[in-house]
This record gives C-alpha cells, structure tokens and sequence, in this order.
C-alpha cells in the first residue's frame, strides 16, 4: 500500500481573509467555531494549545506566519498543519494540509478521521462567520462504535469495517472485513459518507446497513446511540 505523505481539506467562505484569519489566531474568536478552551502565541516559535472538549487536544508552535495568508503550525513529531487564506470572488477560499505518513488501512482510517472532523469544524467556521451560527451542535451527536476506512469496491468505492468496539451498537453485528455499500438505502462511496450518516443521526435511529461478507451480501440494522456512550442497544 502506497503511503500518504499529505491531506488536505478546503472550503470556500464568504468572508474576507482577514476575519478568517481573525477566527484562526484570537483564541476568543476560535473558541466560537472550533476549540473549548485555546492558548495561541501568535509569533515564530509560540505555543499553540487547543482543547477540542471530548478529552481530545493538541499541542504545537507556530512554524510560519503570513498575516491574512498562511499560518503553518508544527507540532511534536514534526508533521505540519498548514493553514491558507486566499482572497476569491466576494469571499475567500480556505485550504488545510497535514503532512505526515499514512500506509496501513489503520493509519489511513485515523487520518480519514482526522480529515473528517477537520471539515466539520470548517463547515462550523463558515457558518459562524456568514450566519453568526455555531452548529456544532449538529455534529457527533450518535455513533455505533465501528472504525472503517474507504477501499477499492467493484469499480467504485465503499467502507471497510477496521474495528468494532465492545459495548456499543456494532458489537455483535458489524465484524472487521465488511464492505459496507449501502447505508438507509444511499450509496456510501467514503468515511465521510457514512460518518456523516452516522454521527448526525438522533440517538436511537434505526440504520440498515448493506455490506458483503466473505464475498456474500448482507443486510444488518443497527440503532445508533449517544456519541461516545458504550450502552449496546440493537434492534
């Protein structure tokens, strides 16, 4: 399997690139779109710490700075979160890339992930900034517990199920090595297509999920439950 070396995610937003950089450098202007809590010392070399909530953080400096146009953070192990502003019709486009080294289907689903989230922040910065509207209650309201990564499937693509935690919905259902296809009768062709089915649902939504087993299809249905929660709950 051929390793990644760099992602990116970007957006088109109307707002000019200095608001955009405002909400990405003023720790008060973060907090409304993206973090819990932040630190971030805007010079060559300062601290960034960001508290997402849900236990998750990250912790980096600050590598290069162009005001309005570029900020690239570092963190720990080197790779970097690269950050652009570039001025397009009455708005702006924005782009994020991470560098780093994804080669297993494992590394490849924690970097889908990644991305994943990283967009649905950005969506929330694009509405905090044209609408004044914090969606991020809209987000990770419901999982089943699954870990998957997008593959090769009959031409196209589908999801290939990684992992399955104890206690939750999955459990008993999904098994590592299916193919899911299919999810309430729409075609999943990514991580983003079923993550997004997923994680947006109520909790306690009824999901059938249309996948292939050891070469045979399936049809499974599974209710999801309270992000995070390990209460297995099916149907």
């Amino acid at each position: 399997m051929t390793a990644i070396r760099s992602v990116k995610r970007n957006i088109f937003i109307n707002a000019s690139p200095q608001r955009i950089w405002d909400a990405l450098t003023i720790p008060a202007e973060r907090n409304k779109w993206e973090t819990r809590a932040c630190t971030i010392d805007l010079q060559t070399g300062g601290k960034i710490e960001l508290d997402y909530g849900w236990g998750v953080s990250f912790s980096g400096k600050v590598a290069e700075i162009e005001v309005a146009k570029k900020l690239v953070i570092e963190d720990e192990e080197k790779n970097l979160t690269i950050w652009t502003i570039t001025p397009e019709h009455s708005g702006s486009q924005v782009t994020i890339t991470y560098t780093g080294y994804w080669s297993t289907e494992m590394e490849r689903m924690l970097m889908e992930n990644m991305l994943f989230g990283t967009y649905q922040f950005m969506r929330n910065l694009r509405s905090v900034l044209e609408e004044s509207a914090d969606i991020r209650h809209t987000f990770w309201k419901s999982w089943i517990g699954a870990g998957h990564t997008t593959v090769p499937y009959n031409g196209s693509t589908a999801i290939i199920v990684l992992d399955v935690r104890t206690g939750t919905p999955a459990n008993g259902i999904l098994q590592p090595g299916d193919l899911i296809y299919r999810l309430n009768g729409r075609m999943v062709n990514s991580y983003d297509d079923f993550e997004t089915a997923v994680t947006e649902a109520d909790p306690g939504s009824e999901l059938t999920i249309e996948a292939e087993r050891d070469g045979l299809p399936i049809q499974l249905q599974i209710r999801t439950t309270e992000y995070g929660k390990k209460t297995t709950s099916t149907l």
